[in-house]
């Protein structure tokens, strides 16, 4: 049933529409970049002329957003969509969003950050299979590890397996599987209570988040806890959690153990594995991953298997 739901391999020469589906772009150079490096990867990106508009904080008015994500996914030539960047607004436009057509013609979808939204909801309401992963503007910024597996996922290779060295098994000894979903914290509580609101339970739950500090991330997953969304989750995977780019590496440390922790509390009546250190967020490492896959946690060697 997932394989169903799966988008085809990108060849080359494949069209990756660039979408905006939240913020506007903030710095050129980086969508210069982003664009050369797609090019050099052997594909054709396109994006509009006369780049979005801008409404304040917002690449473009709800409507537009949606009407480009629709008609981007609708053009038999495009095979994939790109997010520009995140921000905020995918919740503003979700609701317009043409899910049926999504559910019929599997497309990639990529992203990350505020594109939690749609990975979510396409999820949820069709099973897409979507890849999490950088945008357009943070493609330039990523390491190399990252650009490669990148690469790998478009090219229809999201199966291969991430053995990553520094994932800290924070708890378990076994293996542990289920369709992987998440994506950035704060984002994913935002559709607690809406008609996109992911369903978790048997799920391998990953997380990250940036510039929030201890007591926003505790109360983020405490309310995830509250509203019965941990309790029966299969495992978690938990990401950078950096707060600020001047901390010292002491600092980032204790600040990624006491997120860890509180983690461990909550989930602590079934001793569920846990894993901290995954190289997904805001920094340079953010490992493309396949988003809504059937995956296995295996803690006896901090690999991520997908099926």
């Amino acid at each position: 049933m997932i394989d169903q739901h799966a988008p085809a391999p990108l060849q080359s020469g494949a069209v990756i529409a660039i979408i905006a589906p939240a913020g506007q772009i903030r710095d050129h150079n980086e969508f210069n970049a982003g664009i050369r490096l797609l090019t050099d990867m052997g594909f054709e990106p396109r994006f509009p002329r006369d780049l979005w508009p801008g409404t304040g904080y917002l690449a473009d008015s709800d409507a537009n957003r949606a009407y480009e994500f629709n008609r981007m996914w609708a053009d038999s030539e495009v095979s994939a969509l790109l997010a520009v960047r995140g921000g905020y607004g995918c919740l503003r436009m979700v609701g317009q969003i043409d899910l049926e057509q999504v559910r019929s013609r599997p497309k990639m979808l990529i992203g990350f950050s505020d594109i939690t939204v749609l990975h979510n909801s396409c999820c949820q309401q069709s099973s897409l299979i979507s890849l999490h992963g950088p945008t357009l503007c943070s493609l330039a910024n990523s390491n190399k590890e990252s650009l490669e597996r990148f690469y790998q996922c478009l090219t229809g290779n999201w199966r291969a397996p991430l053995q990553i060295k520094g994932v800290e098994v924070l708890r378990g000894t076994e293996e542990a599987r289920g369709r992987l979903i998440g994506g950035n914290l704060s984002t994913l509580l935002t559709l607690l209570g809406t008609p996109f609101e992911p369903e978790l339970a048997g799920r391998i739950l990953f997380l990250e988040d940036i510039g929030e500090p201890p007591y926003r991330i505790d109360r983020m997953l405490t309310q995830l806890w509250l509203a019965g969304k941990l309790q029966d989750v299969a495992g978690i995977i938990l990401g950078d959690f950096s707060y600020s780019k001047t901390m010292e590496s002491n600092e980032q440390i204790r600040h990624h153990e006491t997120i860890w922790n509180r983690v461990l509390q909550l989930t602590s009546a079934r001793q569920i594995p846990v894993w901290g250190g995954f190289p997904i967020g805001h920094g340079p490492a953010n490992m493309t991953l396949p988003h809504g896959a059937e995956a296995i946690m295996d803690s006896r060697n901090g690999s991520l298997y997908f099926l």
